[in-house]
């Protein structure tokens, strides 16, 4: 009777062991996972720079998630209207036609050759919003 008690408290050992080895890679994959989710939703900045006149009135650094469009993060860091999906107004400082004042923006340093609802952000973009006479 005592070697059947041995042998049943020796399985029982056996299983609780390998029941706990088999849970320590699940534990390790799911860590795996949630590491890897993190980083494929992991937010990138850029810099929008607003002028009016020649003058700057905002720097502001925006977050973002890859494959946003410039419009998106406008609309989410500012108080912009549009108007046949051109932005006129941007914090209150709006377009006036009559002097030919627009609003135009340049990417890093050139002049944009898409609309903003076109433009995909990339990490360390530097945006210049210009409220000017249109030359």
């Amino acid at each position: 009777m005592k070697k059947m008690n041995l042998l049943f408290l020796t399985i029982l050992g056996v299983l609780t062991i390998s029941g706990c080895a088999t849970n320590t890679p699940e534990t390790k994959s799911t860590s795996s996972n949630e590491s890897s989710t993190s980083q494929a939703i992991a937010q990138t900045t850029a810099t929008i720079v607003i002028t009016v006149d020649g003058k700057e009135v905002e720097n502001k650094e925006v977050s973002f998630n890859e494959g946003d469009v410039l419009y998106d993060v406008m609309a989410a860091n500012f108080e912009i209207e549009d108007q046949d999906g051109f932005i006129n107004s941007i914090d209150g400082q709006s377009q006036d036609e009559s002097a030919g004042k627009y609003w135009m923006y340049d990417l890093n340093g050139e002049m944009a050759l898409e609309g903003a609802k076109d433009l995909v952000l990339k990490s360390g973009d530097t945006v210049l919003f210009k409220l000017e006479v249109m030359k």
